[in-house]
């Protein structure tokens, strides 16, 4: 089979078994592989109401037909369980070298049931498989462990995926951590490794993966290759990473001090260009990667002295003007712990913050925090109940339940909840100008405020779209400040970027365009080389529609409503585009939720209607749904 290996490991920790079992061709077809796949696997295998840290849970990390190839931008995998944090569906993409390796092990898909008995890793070794002890890991962080692995399987060519003290402590801010930087998890998908007393994932593969026509694939490749080089805002991800992202929010979209405000006065402080002045060393890529984002970073004295890698936007700001701190190497530092403990850092700067008003206001004092003085801007104080978080110490024990959980233990402070699904928010505020539509894939988005979902500026004049929403309204979306035409930008962009994040490609060939730099038919087009299997750009769109409705149903089956399709209360205010001041417009915002559920074929709740489901080839679990 081209491009699929067709296999997929079954691990069950509490019999200590593994399978290896094939994989229907037909859902390979339907699915793609990823995050497609992996929603398959979710909604068939968990029940409704089950506790997402209970050994009913599953674990999965799937690959996708790109992956292993060589294709420019292949290196990206996905994790998928029930999150702990928001109680629905959780996912996760992560780069690094990992994926391929799976494949070149024989494996598209490994899918992780029940709970240990004490602490194991799960190695995969070509066709040498089998849960190893890990109890003499277990304590350790996540940079200790992988260094600790190689040395004692004495084989530096080994990839790994671990999880840190947050993990172990069941912190529902919990991450994977891959080679020491590349992370995903938001949502606490960590925790559930750590519930099932499992360490983490050894890989080293051996084999290969074939195309089904080499010449035509070689075309393509190149062709992507020069596509994605000559694209000017790849250039400035190569050039700086994420950290452009500081100028284009710096005009008012930058939440501050727990998105009390859109502007940070001391925002020039972590732009790209002083990151790269002081503290860049050298840059790092993904599997086949031609762009090489990672960029390692090196603070040799005083009291922030780390070394680290990939300084990501989300990350950074969150520990600078979400907290108030003014100081780059604190923020670097931050990062750097937050990788080596497992702990996301978007969700734990968000909760520092959270932290910080409920100080401000009173609402919790020295005695609650033993001393630690959280005034805004103390960066010494946010790294230290960081640190308290992932090992549960004191007030970090309550803020480590996340900030939605925290706030029914901290009396008064619902009111600057800045969560969407109980997901920590990112660093996105309604300034004036914002596209509206980016505020509502936020709110809407399956497993809570995701920074890697609704980018659709660019689909502005796109033929599919004008055909949604009618010529006559086309106009409208020439202008961030309108609502109108967002609902139809977002159904489509939600197909696209579900499509896509199953295939194993990098976010950032497609970032900001969803169908720019690289569009829907290039994708199918080599989606149909690698596999043999024809696929065009329409279908490949109903692919991801088909994942993306069912990762929706998962959410509806697990009880969560329109009422959960929302933002922030702070970023709501009255008639925002007539006052000309930042905020969201309640009653535009309504209309542009009935807007979008309307493209997506839904019903006003919100709910895939049974003629949509049957159109995707979904009717399996219209009953289940429809029952919610």
């Amino acid at each position: 089979m081209y491009g699929w290996i067709g296999k997929r490991l079954r691990v069950d920790l509490t019999e200590g078994t593994i399978i290896k079992e094939d994989i229907p061709e037909k859902e390979l077809k339907q699915y793609i592989g990823g995050l497609g796949l992996n929603a398959k696997v979710l909604f068939d295998e968990v029940k409704a109401g089950i506790d997402p840290l209970g050994p009913e849970n599953v674990f999965i990390i799937g690959t996708g037909p790109y992956n292993g190839t060589c294709l420019p931008c292949s290196g990206r995998w996905s994790i998928t369980t029930k999150s702990p944090l928001t109680g629905g569906y959780g996912d996760g993409s992560i780069g690094g070298d990992l994926a391929a390796e799976l494949k070149f092990a024989g494996l598209d898909q490994v899918v992780i049931s029940g709970k240990s008995s004490k602490p194991v890793y799960l190695y995969i070794n070509d066709d040498e498989i089998e849960l190893r002890d890990a109890s003499h890991l277990w304590g350790k962080d996540t940079w200790e462990t992988h260094y600790q692995l190689i040395e004692e399987l004495d084989d530096p060519e080994i990839k790994s995926a671990v999880i840190g003290p947050a993990g172990e402590n069941l912190i529902r801010t919990a991450i994977l951590v891959s080679g020491l930087c590349r992370t995903a998890g938001r949502g606490g998908l960590g925790a559930v490794l750590g519930s099932k007393n499992m360490k983490g994932v050894v890989v080293r593969g051996r084999g290969s993966v074939k195309v089904s026509d080499n010449d035509e694939f070689d075309r393509i490749r190149r062709s992507f290759y020069k596509k994605i080089m000559e694209s000017v805002h790849i250039q400035s991800e190569k050039d700086t990473g994420t950290l452009w992202l500081t100028r284009a929010t710096s005009p008012g979209f930058l939440c501050t001090r727990n998105a009390q405000q859109g502007f940070f006065d001391d925002w020039k402080n972590f732009t790209a260009e002083v990151f790269k002045e002081n503290w860049a060393t050298k840059n790092e890529a993904c599997f086949g990667c031609i762009i090489s984002c990672g960029s390692y970073y090196e603070i040799k004295e005083g009291p922030y002295a780390c070394t680290g890698k990939s300084p990501e936007f989300g990350v950074i700001a969150k520990y600078m003007a979400m907290i108030g701190n003014d100081n780059l190497e604190a923020a670097l530092y931050a990062l750097t712990l937050c990788n080596k403990l497992g702990i996301d850092g978007i969700s734990a700067g968000g909760i520092v913050a959270f932290a910080m008003e409920a100080w401000e206001k009173g609402l919790i004092t020295a005695d609650d925090t033993d001393q630690l003085d959280l005034s805004w801007g103390n960066a010494d104080s946010a790294i230290e109940l960081t640190r308290r978080m992932a090992y549960r110490e004191g007030l970090g024990d309550i803020l480590a339940e996340g900030s939605q959980i925290a706030a029914e233990h901290i009396k008064g402070s619902k009111d600057f909840l800045i969560v969407a699904k109980g997901l920590e928010w990112i660093s996105a505020f309604p300034g004036i100008g914002i596209d509206k539509g980016r505020m509502l894939a936020l709110a809407t988005c399956t497993r809570g405020c995701d920074h890697l979902k609704g980018y659709m500026a660019e689909l502005v004049g796109h033929p599919v779209v004008e055909k949604m929403i009618g010529a006559e309204h086309t106009k409208a979306l020439e202008d961030v400040k309108s609502y109108e035409g967002r609902g139809a930008m977002l159904a489509l962009e939600n197909r696209f970027r579900a499509a896509t994040d199953s295939l194993g490609l990098c976010w950032f060939p497609t970032e900001m365009t969803a169908l720019g730099d690289l569009e829907h038919d290039d994708l199918s087009e080599v989606l149909s080389v690698i596999t043999g299997n024809q696929i065009d750009g329409d279908q490949f769109l109903k692919i991801g529609e088909r994942v993306h409705n069912l990762q929706k149903a998962f959410n509806i089956r697990e009880g969560i409503k329109r009422s959960d399709d929302t933002l922030p209360r702070r970023f709501f205010v009255e008639k925002a585009d007539e006052k000309e001041i930042p905020g969201i417009d309640p009653v535009r915002f309504q209309k542009m939720l009935d807007d979008y559920y309307r493209f997506s074929g839904w019903d006003n709740e919100g709910v895939p209607t049974r003629s949509k489901l049957d159109e995707l080839g979904l009717a399996f679990i219209a009953e289940e749904i429809e029952a919610k």
